[in-house]
C-alpha cells in the first residue's frame, strides 16, 4: 500500500507581496537548507502561506524567522505512494473509515516511481499507525 512518516512541517504567513517567495527561498539557500516538499498560495485578503518541509527545520526556521516572525513548526504526515492510478484511494478509504479528518495534502510524482503527499491530518500518528500497519 503507502508508507507513512511523521515529520515537522513549518508554517509561515506573511504579507503577501513581488518576491516574497524569492526572498524565502534565497535565504534558506544562502544557508545550505534543504527543501523537501513546499506549498505556497496567497488569499484573498493579502495574506501569503508557506508550508514547508526541510533536512533540517530549526535551522530554516532560525533563518526565517529574521524576516517572518510567524514561523510555527507543526507535525505532518509524509506518505509515499507507488506511482498508479487509484494509489490515494485506499489510503484516504482507510483514514476516513477510522474517522480520521484530512485537513489539506499536497504532493508530487517527482521521480516518475512514487508519489509523496504530505497530509495533515486530524490524528497524524494513528493515521501513521493505520498506514504502516497495511500490506506492502
Amino acid at each position: 500500500m503507502a508508507r507513512a512518516t511523521l515529520i515537522p512541517e513549518l508554517h509561515l504567513k506573511a504579507r503577501n507581496e513581488p518576491g516574497l517567495l524569492g526572498r524565502i527561498v534565497i535565504s534558506l539557500s544562502l544557508e545550505g537548507v534543504d527543501i523537501l516538499h513546499l506549498s505556497a498560495y496567497s488569499n484573498e485578503n493579502g495574506e501569503g502561506h508557506l508550508q514547508l518541509v526541510t533536512k533540517d527545520p530549526a535551522k530554516a526556521r532560525k533563518c526565517l524567522t529574521h524576516f517572518i516572525p510567524a514561523v510555527d513548526e507543526r507535525e505532518a504526515l509524509v506518505v509515499e505512494f507507488e506511482n498508479k492510478v487509484g494509489t490515494l484511494a485506499p489510503v484516504a478509504r482507510l483514514l476516513g473509515s477510522h474517522g480520521i479528518f484530512i485537513h489539506y495534502v499536497y504532493g508530487t510524482s517527482g521521480d516518475g516511481f512514487k508519489i509523496t503527499g504530505v497530509f495533515s491530518t486530524s490524528d497524524n500518528r494513528k493515521a501513521a499507525e493505520l498506514i504502516n500497519a497495511q500490506p506492502a
